[in-house]
């Protein structure tokens, strides 16, 4: 069996977030003792009435390294051989940083990649040809979520966002950057004061190509109408999060 590049390259840079990711979990809980995260007797905080007693701080930055897999997706092409592009389901990787806007709600960036494949639906055939095995496709997501302090170390929450998709295809699409939103939850576990563990699905649908509709009402009868279409993505991610 032959390993794809963007295989092979996903599982390095996964082995990178998680070397990231256990250097900064080693550091943390020293640092969280410094700042105050714990008394000098290395004792836990007295309770607080607001957070169940585990940490005595809202952060006010968050930075969190996942890895997760991007789900389906077709682009819509109208041509008398190919109706669509349908996207392989694939390892994705990426960061968000976020900043405390008010209590419970974080404004943050997304970048996600996923390198994936890009192949064709013949019409005559009816088969899947592969045209790519090197495509990218790049998020980059402005979003909300609001943290649910339902209990001491575990934190769900629920998030939403706007951006764009920028397709990297190598010439196959004749577009680069399509508007793209991202709407899911989640739930973050804190196993020391400022490193959580952070898990997450979200829908996440971009829009591609545009095509004509027939639309009729019955007093303005029938007419044509342009709408766009969109590339249905589900993605699933696990990381981890450092709270500041």
């Amino acid at each position: 069996m032959t390993t794809k590049p963007h295989m092979v390259r996903a599982v390095k840079t996964a082995g990178i977030l998680i070397s990231l990711g256990c250097l900064f979990a080693a550091v943390a809980p020293s640092t969280a003792h410094a700042q105050g995260g714990y008394p000098q007797e290395g004792n836990p905080p007295p309770k607080h009435r607001h957070t169940g007693g585990y940490n005595r701080f809202e952060p006010k930055y968050t930075l969190s390294l996942f890895l997760g897999a991007r789900m389906g997706g077709n682009i819509a092409i109208h041509t008398p051989n190919v109706d669509y592009l349908p996207i392989s389901s694939s390892l994705n990787w990426g960061f968000n940083a976020g900043v405390r806007l008010v209590p419970h709600v974080f404004g943050e960036f997304m970048w996600n990649r996923q390198s994936t494949t890009l192949s064709a639906h013949d019409i005559p055939s009816n088969m899947i040809v592969p045209l790519t095995d090197n495509a990218h496709l790049d998020m980059y997501q402005g979003s909300l979520l609001y943290e649910i302090w339902a209990r001491p170390k575990l934190r769900p929450y629920a998030v939403g966002g706007i951006g764009f998709t920028h397709f990297d295809s190598h010439g196959i699409l004749s577009f680069s950057n399509r508007l793209s939103y991202n709407l899911g939850g989640g739930v973050k576990y804190l196993f020391a004061p400022q490193v959580a563990l952070r898990a997450e699905l979200r829908w996440s649908p971009s829009r591609t190509t545009s095509s004509d509709t027939t639309f009729c009402d019955q007093y303005l009868g029938c007419f044509v109408t342009p709408i766009s279409n969109h590339a249905e993505q589900w993605q699933a991610n696990v990381g981890i999060e450092f709270r500041f």
